[in-house]
């Protein structure tokens, strides 16, 4: 896409600071880093597509073994680490090209990557069971 951030990094329009790079992924400092320690690294797919659900397997595959190299880099300085991944406006995707944030951690931090969790109502989980087999299903019989 001729107006993706990510897109003008991976194709070097747009400078970065690169921890990995092969003929499909790409692994960078993110600029605006969620913790002032820094390390705040994303890893994106060369080639664009906006969500999870459009990625070939293969190259998702490949993506997660980057991201496991790089978290257990950071792991190395960090008490611990998030792997973020948000598909879609409501998820928090602000750039609509697929990413994963690996956000190192500290006992410090005051990072708040959290929510309040619900409980189901009786009956719910049942129903909500069926609904996702249902369309897990559908899924799996498309090509």
């Amino acid at each position: 896409m001729d107006d993706c951030v990510f897109c003008k990094i991976a194709s070097k329009q747009i400078p970065c600071f690169s921890l990995y790079e092969d003929d499909d992924v790409i692994a960078f400092l993110d600029i605006a880093p969620a913790t002032k320690k820094g390390g705040h690294t994303l890893v994106i797919p060369k080639k664009h597509y906006e969500s999870i659900t459009e990625v070939p397997d293969e190259l998702l595959a490949k993506i997660m073994a980057v991201v496991k190299k790089i978290t257990n880099a950071i792991l190395k300085d960090a008490d611990g680490v998030n792997v973020l991944q948000n598909n879609g406006k409501a998820a928090g995707q602000f750039v609509k090209h697929i990413h994963f944030h690996i956000v190192p951690r500290y006992n410090d931090d005051k990072i708040g990557i959290t929510w309040e969790c619900e409980k189901y109502d009786g009956g719910e989980i049942e129903k909500e069971h069926e609904k996702l087999k249902k369309l897990l299903e559908e899924c799996l019989l498309k090509p």
